[in-house]
């Protein structure tokens, strides 16, 4: 995956702001020019301080800053930090401050066309409730450690798409996207773990793109952890190339 697609970076922050917009967070601020988000600690995109816009104060007054705000709430301050929006002096200023990075994690895309994607028999598009439920029953947990799950992806703005995949009336595997503008974005894309390797999630990606490329997506975009590397294989193989590499930052304690 080290080939990249080469956009500009007008395009890189397109594609940054819609996934922020996609998994948003239910309550979030913004600190001089940084998008702070809290989610109760559910997943760290929604828990975690995001640089944005240009700002005023010093690196390390913002980062205390930060921390402050986080405690506040009971939880671990972390940074995501995208490449196109993170400068040198920001990640020295964040080990300077006791940080260290984790989780490499990719932005992924490629050009969609409208001709390349069938539905195929066995998706259902679901509503927010039923996939909630589907998810649930894919990973084999209660219900209940959803309801931020479900919180968030009533928070998103965008049109959004919830589909599940049958075989012979059962569940296999599922997915989600996020239409914003031409952009869109695939997330949360699950097979059961008795079912993987039988093409299933390959099928839901096509048939999100054919319901996104029907409404005027004209790119695809996807987050994948750096060290996936069954989905980093199977989003290659569909042509899905970098976009751009983020990478987040935690606290070290006891060193």
């Amino acid at each position: 995956m080290s080939e990249g697609l080469g956009l500009d970076r007008d395009r890189l922050l397109q594609i940054e702001e819609a996934a922020l917009n996609a998994w948003p967070a239910p309550r979030q601020m913004i600190l001089d020019g940084w998008l702070l988000r809290f989610a109760g600690g559910y997943t760290k995109r929604a828990n975690s301080v995001n640089p944005r816009y240009p700002s005023s104060m010093s690196l390390v007054e913002k980062i205390a800053a930060c921390e402050q705000l986080y405690a506040a709430q009971g939880l671990p301050c972390l940074f995501r930090c995208p490449e196109p929006v993170s400068p040198p002096a920001l990640i020295d200023a964040l080990v300077q401050a006791g940080f260290a990075g984790f989780e490499p994690t990719l932005t992924l895309g490629r050009v969609l066309e409208r001709d390349h994607f069938q539905l195929v028999d066995g998706i259902r598009l679901m509503d927010t409730v039923d996939w909630i439920g589907l998810r649930a029953q894919l990973t084999g947990t209660p219900i209940a450690q959803w309801a931020m799950h479900r919180t968030i992806l009533d928070c998103i703005v965008p049109g959004k798409a919830l589909v599940g995949l049958f075989v012979d009336q059962q569940p296999v595997a599922c997915g989600m996207a996020v239409l914003e503008g031409d952009l869109l974005g695939f997330f949360s894309i699950l097979t059961a773990p008795g079912e993987r390797r039988k093409g299933y999630g390959s099928m839901i990606m096509g048939a999100l793109s054919a319901w996104g490329t029907a409404r005027g997506a004209a790119f695809g975009y996807l987050q994948v952890e750096g060290d996936n590397d069954p989905a980093l294989a199977m989003y290659a193989q569909m042509g899905f190339k970098l976009c751009y590499p983020y990478v987040y930052y935690k606290k070290v304690v006891g060193e």
